[in-house]
């Protein structure tokens, strides 16, 4: 059984990115296969999930966690409207009505004020989450939804993926890359 478990990754695009990282037609299968792992490392009650409550890889983790029994917790960088304005919110979409059942359905943890400025906020909260997870295991998991390049500012996934000090390939992190969904030419 899986007793901490990390997941992190992209934020589903907003319209018009180019080139596309991890557009809204790819989610079905983003947590399909998030689903696959959570079912092979044995994720529910027991497990701690945490996540940082962004639309697309955090949002898809927290509630196939609920849905299996683990206990979630939402750590987010910002307070809760302001997170839902910058890192949630997308027209036309769900996300921002998920979002709110999860801060109803898991606990929520906030950086303190004046605990980082700007942006690095984000960098300062994948430091937090990654800390909390290995007080609770020494060797906990982490999934990640990532095209294995640098993130678009601080404290994006590249980031959180480099504060884990894993290697390449090491069997503890599953990385699914949303633009291996992608069809060609779309």
């Amino acid at each position: 059984m899986t007793r901490a478990l990390i997941v992190s990754g992209h934020m589903v695009d907003r319209p018009g990115r180019e080139p596309p990282r991890f557009p809204q037609r790819v989610t079905g299968e983003v947590t399909a296969r998030m689903d696959a792992v959570f079912e092979e490392w044995d994720v529910g009650p027991g497990t701690v999930l945490l996540c940082g409550g962004a639309r697309g890889a955090d949002l898809i983790g927290a509630e196939l966690g609920l849905g299996r029994g683990a206990s979630v917790r939402l750590y987010l960088a910002l307070p809760p409207a302001e997170f839902a304005r910058r890192s949630v919110d997308l027209p036309g979409t769900s996300w921002h009505a998920r979002f709110e059942d999860l801060l109803r359905r898991a606990e929520m943890r906030s950086l303190p004020a004046g605990a980082a400025e700007g942006d690095e906020v984000f960098a300062r909260t994948n430091a937090w989450m990654i800390e909390e997870a290995f007080a609770l295991d020494p060797d906990p998991r982490a999934v990640v939804v990532w095209d294995g390049r640098a993130g678009d500012g601080p404290g994006g996934t590249s980031d959180l993926v480099s504060r884990l000090s894993r290697e390449p390939g090491d069997p503890r992190v599953r990385v699914i890359d949303p633009t291996a969904l992608i069809a060609p030419g779309h």
